[in-house]
């Protein structure tokens, strides 16, 4: 059985007529409606997969999730600086601190730090071993300094470490490393104690190893400060080639000047090629000499310890130097 409409024959007439009269459009209306549910199908879908994804990276910790402000590096840095404090006395000998200093100026007087100045300051610790520190903070350990051969493999590490500061590599590496909990905090705390959150965690920043990608950067832009200082770049190379040969007597137990430093940078031997790579295409000119700075250093580091600041002590000596010129 079926069932039919009863439509008015007038009717009938008046819609065939308008379908006729308004065919075309008619086409090209149901054509765009089509294109429309298409668009808003693959947005939806997009959606949808950025998102898991964004999650999925959150929860692993793979990508930063809060931005951390430039103003709040120093406070991090302060905190950081504040535990190595804690574990290690810093040397106060003012020879040795001029002659790093001396080092150092060629460096930092053509970059500039966008969160402050530069701030140098040596450990009495005999690890091979640096930390770059947010708010322009450099450790420098004695037993890096001793291990060095020339100024320029000094000033290679220097050149290096500030390139991580400039890079902004250990925030954005701490932002990584706490992931969504991040998050979690700001939605908890609210902006005003995220920072204060963060100084709490602060010693994270002393075990963060770098990516490949942000040491590439580092050597990169190291490398390019060095020559732009009138450095020898292949300081650098010298310095981080002689302690790969050393690793792997101290993988045995034996020597491990070399252990610390390259544990902290992934792929010394990929990079090491990298360097070389730059050595070879580096045109031939003429660099200044450091040797008697150099020199100096070494004086002042090899008849006694120096005089050690005690951790109670809060006072901060270094150098701070910053510039007008954008790295």
């Amino acid at each position: 059985m079926s069932h039919h409409l009863n439509i008015p024959p007038e009717i009938d007439w008046a819609v065939r007529s308008f379908i006729r009269r308004h065919k075309r459009a008619l086409r090209w209306s149901c054509l765009a409606a089509v294109l429309v549910v298409l668009l808003l199908a693959c947005g939806t879908g997009w959606l949808l997969v950025r998102g898991a994804a964004r999650l999925s990276g959150w929860a692993a910790g793979k990508s930063p999730v809060v931005q951390i402000p430039l103003a709040w590096e120093k406070p991090l840095g302060d905190a950081a600086l504040a535990q190595i404090r804690s574990q290690v006395p810093f040397v106060t000998d003012p020879r040795a601190i001029e002659a790093l200093n001396t080092l150092a100026a060629p460096l930092l007087a053509g970059i500039n730090n966008r969160s402050g100045g530069f701030n140098l300051f040596l450990a009495e610790s005999s690890q091979v071993n640096a930390f770059a520190l947010p708010g322009g903070y450099i450790v420098m350990n004695r037993g890096l300094l001793e291990q060095a051969r020339s100024a320029e493999e000094v000033q290679g590490v220097m050149a290096h470490e500030m390139a991580h500061i400039i890079k902004r590599h250990a925030v954005l590496q701490l932002a990584k490393d706490l992931g969504l909990d991040l998050v979690i905090r700001r939605l908890q705390a609210g902006e005003s104690r995220l920072l204060d959150s963060l100084v709490q965690d602060s010693g994270r920043l002393l075990g963060l190893k770098f990516s490949r990608d942000d040491e590439r950067a580092a050597d990169d832009l190291g490398w390019e400060m060095l020559e732009q200082s009138g450095i020898d770049p292949r300081g650098l190379a010298g310095f981080f080639e002689r302690l790969q040969a050393q690793r792997p007597a101290s993988e045995r137990g034996g020597n491990s000047t070399g252990a610390t430093l390259l544990s902290t940078h992934p792929e010394p031997q990929q990079r090491l090629e990298r360097l070389r790579l730059k050595d070879a295409a580096m045109q031939q000119r003429e660099f200044k000499s450091f040797t008697r700075e150099f020199q100096k250093l070494r004086e002042a580091l090899a008849p006694v310890p120096g005089m050690l600041e005690t951790p109670a002590s809060g006072q901060l000596l270094g150098h701070e130097a910053s510039s007008g010129l954008a790295a």
